[in-house]
């Protein structure tokens, strides 16, 4: 039998490479390209190692976790032995992850089923169908790519997890209840009153508010137009936003109270206004409010 020492090193060494690339990305760690790659040689050289008899001490599970050590050092560098630590077990979990979607993959894709004569009936080998190269050499990138993805999500739903809150908004005697997302970016104010401007997506709360306030709400210039002396119509102001490339205007009521409720603790927001935005907030429905910083922060460093 022919060994192609080479190919099979060379497969090795652009999976070593993916995988300590998905470490450092899933970890945030900032390693440059030229320590991956020296730590994606140092990886592959294993191959060599084992080919030998006389080598095959490195095939020891101590030998080859003291490898990776070694390996997540020259890619990462050395400051802490937690920080090592920490590296290494990510490695081992993106490698088993990667190799299990392989198989998963390559099994669900497969069909060891046949017909003969009319009937059902199951092949198998007995040692099991082995993955071909050219399997491993598409589905890595892929997995790759998945499991690139999957990270962001994660980290995005962790993101939003932690920053959603409850509102409650009392307009008179109305109170409206929503799930509000706190947006470090949200910088908008009433240039008059100088007030925080909370965001409220009117899809899911048109029904507490009266038709006049909904019709400003999706058209700012109807406001006055139209003979009404509906109460709310006093606490109305439009505030300027800019928007990509223009400057828009937003209708928004001043309400008498706002309660922030975030892990059992009730805050009251200081005087701010509710923006009435007919966009969608949230494509996944986690939360219909955006919140100003201000209205929940200041009360977090107060404390």
């Amino acid at each position: 039998m022919t060994l192609y020492l080479d190919v099979i090193w060379f497969l090795n060494f652009c999976i070593d490479y993916v995988l300590i690339s998905l470490t450092a990305y899933v970890l945030k760690r900032n390693a440059s390209k030229t320590r991956i790659l020296l730590a994606s040689l140092l990886a592959s050289s294993y191959v060599f190692l084992v080919v030998y008899p006389e080598l095959m001490i490195f095939s020891q599970p101590v030998i080859k976790f003291l490898l990776s050590i070694v390996i997540m050092i020259v890619a990462f560098g050395f400051k802490r032995f937690r920080f090592i630590l920490k590296n290494t077990a990510m490695f081992y979990f993106v490698s088993f992850v990667t190799g299990g979607g392989i198989f998963a993959l390559h099994y669900f894709m497969q069909s060891d089923v046949a017909i003969m004569n009319g009937v059902i009936s199951t092949k198998s080998s007995g040692m099991g169908d082995p993955v071909s190269w050219l399997f491993v050499v598409a589905g890595v990138p892929v997995l790759w790519y998945f499991s690139k993805k999957r990270v962001d999500d994660i980290s995005v739903e962790k993101m939003d997890s932690n920053s959603l809150v409850t509102v409650k908004i009392s307009i008179g005697e109305v109170i409206i209840s929503a799930i509000g997302l706190i947006d470090t970016g949200n910088k908008l104010y009433d240039p008059i009153s100088k007030m925080p401007v909370m965001i409220l997506d009117m899809n899911m709360h048109a029904e507490s508010f009266p038709e006049v306030i909904q019709s400003a709400a999706k058209d700012v210039m109807s406001i006055g137009t139209e003979e009404n002396e509906h109460p709310w119509l006093n606490r109305l102001r439009i505030v300027p936003y800019r928007a990509v490339g223009h400057q828009q205007f937003l209708a928004c009521l001043k309400p008498d109270r706002i309660e922030i409720e975030k892990d059992g603790t009730t805050e009251v927001s200081p005087q701010s206004l509710i923006g009435l935005s007919w966009t969608v907030l949230s494509s996944e429905g986690q939360f219909d409010a955006i919140v100003h910083p201000k209205m929940y922060l200041q009360h977090v460093q107060a404390s």
